[in-house]
């Protein structure tokens, strides 16, 4: 059962255990997931860290993207956010098998999971598989296309504005 703290100071030492735990805890999940990340390099087999990571993103307040990037950009994986699992690259060279000899242990021991940067822009190469899952659900959904296309439109016309400012306006222009 929970219970409210009403003493400032039995709640100022409480706080600070707490943050203290949660610091350690982040700690241990970092050792579990570099700790997967060599059963991975050892075997290919990534489902310590996708029991860990699936684990780990039906925690709220726990930074999941972190984690799921975090491990996504060091081992060359995907993550699958329907079977939450990861997928290992076509291109993957992070394993002893794609010719890695040594395990970067010191390395991934320092570069923490919960520093790791989130990108929150759309990547140039995501580009492409937005655009189709746009196209797939038009196509799947016609009747309400129709308006949310004409609601867009103005989005539509900035999107090919940039592309051509980026360097795309004859490919764009041949096509139109």
């Amino acid at each position: 059962m929970m219970e409210v703290i009403k003493d400032g100071a039995t709640l100022n030492t409480a706080i600070k255990r707490a943050v203290k735990s949660i610091q350690a805890i982040q700690d241990r999940v970092h050792m579990l997931a570099v700790s997967g990340m060599y059963h991975y390099w050892l075997h290919g087999d990534s489902t310590y860290l996708t029991n860990l990571t699936s684990g780990i993103t039906k925690c709220h307040g726990v930074s999941k993207q972190k984690l799921i990037g975090y491990v996504s950009e060091t081992c060359g994986m995907n993550w699958d956010t329907k079977n939450l699992r990861f997928k290992k690259a076509k291109d993957s060279t992070f394993t002893k098998a794609s010719g890695v000899e040594e395990f970067p242990e010191v390395s991934l021991m320092a570069e923490r999971w919960y520093e790791f940067e989130i990108d929150t822009e759309i990547q140039g190469w995501m580009l492409r598989k937005v655009l189709q899952k746009a196209k797939k659900s038009i196509d799947d959904n016609a009747d309400d296309a129709k308006t949310q296309v004409m609601e867009s439109w103005v989005d539509f016309e900035a999107l090919q504005q940039t592309m051509i400012e980026v360097g795309f306006g004859e490919k764009l222009k041949a096509v139109a």
